[in-house]
Order: C-alpha cells, then structure tokens, then sequence
C-alpha cells in the first residue's frame, strides 16, 4: 500500500543515507550525468491578489503598494533578461485580484482590459514576439480557455498544490482567507492544463501542514495526482522558510534529514520522467541535496530578486557548477520546458519554432 510505504520511508528504520542513494541511482538512470537549472528573471505583474495567505510577503493590499506593471517596466526586465542570457521570463502574480479590489479593476480598465488573464495573455504575447526569451504563467487558478491562450505564446505555466490537507483552510492556519488554495480547484487547473495539452510544474510547499498524517498524506496524493497527469513536467519540493511579518513568522522549518528524506521519498515513487526540483536559495547546505534524488535546480536569475523569498539570494552559478562536479554531474541550463515536451503536441506551432531554433539535438540550449 503506498501509504504504508511512504510512512515507512520517511519515518522507518532505513538509514537516510540509503534512502538517498537509492533516489540518486535513480535519477541517474532517467536524467544521465546532468543537473539542469533554468537562467530566468521574475516580472512580478501584479502583487495584488484576491487571497491572503499567513506565509506570504509577496502580495500587497492597494494601500500597501499593490499594483500592476506597466508594459514599458514588463519589456524592460525582459530586455535585461534577454542580454544576460535568460531564458525565461517568470510572470509571477496575484490570483485575479480584481474579483476582490475595485483598485484592481480600475487599473486593468486603464490598460484596456477587464480582467487581469487577459492583460497577462496580452504581455506573454509582446514577450514572445520582440524578445529571444519564454514567458512562464504562474497567475494561479486557470480555466482551459485561459490556457489555451498562454499556450499561443508560452511553452509552459506553473501552479504549486501546496498541500493537500484541507485543515489549512481553517481559522489560525495558512490558506485561511485564501480560497483558490482549495486543493480541489487547483487539481481541476491541472486537468486543464492535459486537456489543454500545457506542460505544468507543480509541488508541495512542506513546512506549512502540523502533523505526520498531512506530510504522509501530501506526497501519497502528490505521487498519485502525478501518475493520473500526463502534463506535469516537474516537480517542486519547496521547502517553508518563515519570515518576519507574516502570521506564520515563528512557525518551524523543515530539518535537513527530514527534507532530504522526503526527496528521496518522492524521486522513488514518482514517475520517473518527471524532474524533480528543489529551489537552491531556500537551503543554506545546497550541496547535501545534489544527490537526493533531484535533477534540477529551478529557475536561478542572474539579474532580479526572488520576489516570493526575497530574504533568500540566488546562489553563485560558478560555486553551483563546482559543487556539482564534485557530485559527479554537470551543472547546464535549461529551458523553461523540458526537453521531452519539446513537440507538436506540447507546444504551439510559433512557441516550438521559437524553442527549436534555440536548443540543441537534446533539448537543451545551445552553448
């Protein structure tokens, strides 16, 4: 029973040690000698949001500074992006903060739009056509025809689950007052996004539930969720790191000998196709998790902050890229699609010959 076996790994008697190995054979065997990481910048849209969750700083009232980007300061992160050898584009956002600020909607109605999905489509669709980079949709919540619209000009999106515990919702805990964090409407995007024919990444943020049942729980659903899914492509194991001015300011952190046998945990029982990722400025001892099982590095921006952990600097890609030698693999970048949706069913026509004049005979970029 795959409970019993994920209570067993996590919390058996089976060394750490052995644990890891075993994960780390087997992202050798499925993804080679390679470590990838995606060369990005973040454009933050929107910090406006209609949720309000007790981990967050990223998001911001009206009063507060909340607001949108215009199109000159989005072309202009993505001009930078683009002479600095990115990739992707990350569009970071609010979930529809119209449906909950007036502010909101007076602002998109400036813009000429009446929701922000669509002044989102519109700013993907003049990064794609003017820059040699890839927008990436993180806006929350998508409907497939919202999907069907990023698909024209981008070749992947992103919506972490979080958790699956519904104990998260209620008063005191972290997606109180956040309630596009229900878990089933976030899978419902996810079947969207197959239906749709959308590379997604998804994952846990481990850290925010309180009891081993929801831990155990979490990567049982995440391993199943993963199996029934054919458009997720990667996921992230993001660990929660508190900080001062939320709710959950004082709330404990993930151990390392616990993360580290989470990742093995998930790498053993995941399909094997699918990346796994942990986000390297959110670990200070990076180097005890090259060998976890994981086989990516996330995006990594060489010019803009982490707008979601802003207290967490990227890490040096010149340190990175030794410490990965010294694990026995290579340190390369990647697109912000991974190689084996590279194709006609995956991407459309203008985003694959857009991907395609750039990578290489394995789907990577050119050096």
């Amino acid at each position: 029973m795959l409970k019993e076996k994920v209570e067993n790994y996590l919390f058996g008697a089976i060394p750490t040690s052995d644990l890891t190995s075993e994960a780390f054979e087997i992202k050798k065997v499925n993804f080679g000698d390679k470590i990838t990481y995606s060369p990005k910048v973040f454009i933050p849209l929107t910090t406006l949001c209609q949720d309000s969750c007790a981990y967050c700083t990223f998001v911001k009232s009206p009063k507060e500074g909340g607001t949108y980007l215009s199109y000159e300061e989005v072309e202009s992160i993505a001009s930078v992006g683009e002479s600095s050898g990115c990739f992707e584009a990350l569009f970071t956002l609010g979930d529809k903060p119209e449906v909950k600020w007036d502010f909101a909607k007076q602002q998109l109605n400036n813009f000429g739009f009446t929701t922000t999905n669509e002044y989102l489509t519109e700013n993907m669709k003049r990064i794609h056509e003017r820059y040699n980079i890839f927008p990436h949709a993180n806006p929350g919540l998508m409907t497939s025809d919202e999907i069907s619209n990023y698909k024209k000009y981008s070749p992947s999106g992103g919506l972490m689950l979080e958790s699956y515990s519904p104990k998260l919702l209620e008063k005191g805990r972290a997606h109180y007052k956040a309630n596009t964090k229900q878990i089933d409407l976030r899978i419902k995007t996810l079947n969207n996004a197959q239906e749709m024919r959308y590379p997604m990444t998804t994952g846990l943020l481990i850290g925010i539930t309180e009891t081993k049942n929801e831990l155990i729980e979490d990567i049982v659903q995440l391993v199943n969720t993963c199996k029934e899914n054919a458009a997720i492509q990667e996921i992230i194991l993001q660990n929660f790191r508190a900080k001062q001015n939320t709710l959950m300011r004082n709330n404990a952190e993930v151990i390392n000998d616990l993360f580290l046998r989470i990742i093995a945990t998930v790498r053993i029982l995941l399909p094997t196709q699918i990346s796994l990722q942990v986000p390297p400025n959110l670990s200070p001892d990076i180097e005890m998790y090259l060998t976890s099982g994981i086989n990516d590095l996330g995006g990594i921006s060489p010019k803009t902050i982490d707008w979601v952990n802003p207290d967490h600097l990227w890490p040096n890609i010149e340190n990175l890229e030794k410490l990965s030698q010294v694990s026995g693999q290579t340190l390369i970048k990647r697109l912000p699609v991974y190689p084996n949706f590279i194709n006609n069913e995956w991407l459309s026509p203008p985003v694959l010959e857009k991907v395609s004049n750039v990578i290489d005979e394995d789907g990577y970029p050119k050096q």
